[in-house]
């Protein structure tokens, strides 16, 4: 099978089940508004959360899945099973000893992180110390995320993509069941963040039960001076900020959000979760699956058939993220108002995390972007031209941040992370030209000029048919404007597809054979 074919049946897995996710995501996150909506035990939870949660960025799904899906697929294509089984069994063994220390550590100083990661939090001394509780709860959730990831990242070479993606289902499933047994109680944020515990530690069953099927069951195995553990240790290192921009950038705003008026950090979450959403669904599956291709093409045929896998990969996200784009922008307001205003969740909390959205939204297509070219990098095994670029992008977040935050609040921390991150796609693109040459950039700008056209006429429809009269109708009620919303989306998702197919977007055949595969196979 193709390089092409397998990104495209592959993300088509991920997307379907990473859909199933992101949907119980989103009642998850209603469900939270509901009971909680932005006041203080919120902002607590966000914040306690946000700590393992980025570590698991960072170390599982960044660097740690990055660093061994090369190293893995290397062996298993030239040694085969005995010594691809023996490298997964030296990565679990000293990323388990790393992950029990760091949880030990990460509880002893849970004081200490949230004066780090919410250090305005200390002019409020009960929110203060209600976040270190959380935390001392929640943390040890990056030791079972990050053998998740160990996991997922072994299946995905193996090309088993289905099982993997189950996982945050069941975490969903985990918090959404504790936080409707939370309800209002005396002790309700603490029960649900025990429900995180939980269902991370549930994570683990599915995986584990294929992997031993496939014989691939972790043991113990010691040998340090395994050529293929100094391999991702060299790669590991430098892809733990390389990989995870985004998230460096979204611990920034977290920081500053912290000095802000209260439910500054709950707006911004609520906002990043639904900016997410269409990040999940595609940027992220199609660089799961981009990865482990492209890692097959450099350790067999070269540098072409990874420009070819690239090339199309990035194709694809400009069919989908362009009008994402459009339609998060013009249906912001809207999509909070059905999602979220209800219960403790206010009216002024739907038009702030409106607000916020639309400044994440713009910079969707290049967050979408930065994750693919940094995995075309770790395919070729240089993790250290990403680091480079990653620290400049996060300073430029930093200032821009303290900056616009002086006018615009939480909103500028928003907009920073947004202008920050086309930065980082448009140096990462120039430096991967400079080291293997033309990436077809000619067909890629083609493809994303036809999706900005086609993407503007589906915003004229969208303003003009559809948001107008939305927002005229909020105060009719709920299902009233749920109909009207889902009528949109609809809307806008036929008149896209149909002028793509005007325009003859290649991408188009692509998405709806990964979608015919998806339903009737």
């Amino acid at each position: 099978m193709s390089s092409r074919s397998d990104i495209a049946k592959s993300a088509g897995v991920v997307s379907m089940m990473t859909l199933a996710s992101r949907i119980l995501g989103l009642i998850r996150d209603i469900s939270f508004a509901y009971f909680f909506g932005a006041v203080t035990s919120a902002d607590a939870f966000f914040v306690a959360f946000r700590i393992p949660n980025l570590l698991r960025r960072l170390v599982a799904e960044g660097a740690m899945s990055s660093a061994f899906i090369p190293v893995f697929t290397s062996y298993h294509t030239r040694y085969g099973d005995e010594e691809e089984k023996k490298v997964s069994d030296i990565t679990f063994t000293y990323l388990l000893i790393a992950l029990l220390v760091l949880s030990v550590l990460g509880v002893v100083f849970s004081k200490e992180l949230i004066y780090l990661f919410a250090p305005g939090f200390e002019l409020h001394p009960e929110k203060f110390r209600l976040t270190v509780m959380l935390n001392r709860i929640m943390f040890p959730f990056i030791l079972f995320v990050s053998i998740v990831a160990l996991c997922m990242g072994l299946l995905n070479s193996l090309k088993h993509f289905f099982v993997p993606a189950l996982s945050p289902i069941i975490l969903n499933i985990s918090i959404i069941t504790f936080i409707l047994i939370a309800n209002h109680g005396r002790h309700a944020i603490l029960i649900v963040a025990a429900g995180v515990l939980v269902g991370a530690a549930l994570e683990l069953v599915p995986q584990l039960i294929l992997m031993h099927r496939k014989g691939f069951l972790f043991s113990l195995n010691f040998d340090y001076r395994h050529p293929a553990l100094r391999e991702s240790l060299f790669l590991f290192l430098p892809m733990m900020f390389g990989a995870a921009v985004y998230q460096l950038n979204v611990f920034v705003s977290n920081v500053l959000a912290s000095f802000l008026r209260t439910g500054s950090i709950s707006y911004l979450y609520y906002a990043s979760r639904l900016f997410e959403f269409p990040q999940g669904i595609f940027a992220v599956s199609i660089a799961i699956a981009a990865l482990p291709a492209m890692s097959r093409d450099t350790a067999g045929e070269g540098v072409s058939r990874l420009k070819d896998s690239l090339a199309f990969s990035l194709r694809l996200l400009n069919f989908v993220t362009v009008p994402a784009t459009v339609g998060l922008i013009i249906l912001a307001r809207p999509i909070i108002d059905v999602l979220f205003h209800r219960g403790s969740f206010s009216m002024s909390d739907t038009l702030a995390v409106s607000s916020a959205l639309l400044y994440y939204a713009v910079g969707l297509w290049s967050v979408a972007f930065s994750r693919v070219i940094t995995q075309a990098f770790y395919a070729l095994r240089d993790a250290k031209t990403p680091v480079v670029i990653a620290f400049f992008t996060v300073v430029i977040n930093l200032l821009l941040s303290i900056w616009l935050m002086n006018t615009m609040a939480y909103r500028g921390l928003a907009l920073a992370t947004s202008i920050s991150a086309y930065f980082n796609t448009f140096y990462l693109l120039f430096a991967l030209r400079r080291k293997i040459g033309n990436i077809g950039l000619t067909t890629i700008m083609v493809s994303l000029l036809k999706a900005v056209a086609a993407s503007a006429v589906m915003g004229v429809i969208l303003e003009l048919v559809f948001r107008r009269n939305i927002l005229s109708t909020l105060h009719y009620g709920a299902l009233r404007l749920a109909i009207l919303l889902l009528c949109a989306i609809l809307a806008g998702i036929i008149s896209y597809g149909v002028v793509a197919y005007l325009l003859g977007i290649e991408e188009l055949h692509d998405a709806l054979a990964m979608l015919r595969r998806k339903l009737f196979h």
